[in-house]
């Protein structure tokens, strides 16, 4: 009995560690994301708690995986380069430490969202009920790359064709699986 519960033991610490040993950052648990995110780049928040409360910000980028973004000049840490230059650069703040800005009081304020007939999302002020308009996507995302047809390009038509027949094709493959049984992979 007991050599059975030190080797329980044995089991459990080995998992413990292999879960510690492994590398890269921490993510929040699949049950502890946050799903619906009212707060997006470009968005002016307000920090509500930690060293640079009461001080507000726009949002540089979010990071759903571990329920942090950054705020522009919120939050800085010193770091040194390879060439031994000291410079200050924002680092992340959880989700739950910052606020919206309410546009018409500029105070921090708790967003509901409300849905248009649409399905569109429309953030809603607690504090005075107005509309707070979603901020414009980055530029990087609005553009569209150009793509100028060559010769070696294939048309949309011809692309989409179907090409293979599932039907004519059958019999085939149900010949081949009769010949590929358990028996004949070591011959």
């Amino acid at each position: 009995m007991l050599a059975n519960f030190s080797g329980l033991l044995q089991c459990t610490f080995r998992t413990n560690a292999c879960r510690f040993a492994e590398r890269g950052p921490k993510l929040v648990k699949p049950k502890l994301m946050i799903r619906t995110w009212k707060i997006r780049p470009g968005d002016l928040v307000m920090v509500i708690s930690g060293g640079d409360k009461g001080s507000s910000g726009e949002v540089l980028m979010i990071d759903p995986r571990r329920n942090m973004l950054k705020v522009k000049d919120m939050n800085k840490r010193k770091v040194v380069d390879e060439d031994g230059n000291a410079k200050f650069i924002e680092k992340k703040i959880h989700y739950s430490n910052v606020a919206l800005v309410d546009p018409t009081r500029g105070q921090a304020t708790r967003v509901g969202l409300t849905f248009t007939e649409d399905g569109d999302a429309i953030r809603v002020s607690k504090l005075t009920g107005h509309i707070i308009p979603w901020p414009d996507p980055p530029k990087n995302e609005l553009k569209e790359e150009e793509h100028e047809e060559g010769p070696k390009d294939t048309p949309p038509e011809i692309a989409l064709r179907k090409t293979y027949d599932y039907h004519a094709d059958k019999d085939a493959m149900r010949l081949a699986r009769l010949t590929m049984t358990k028996y004949n992979y070591n011959r």
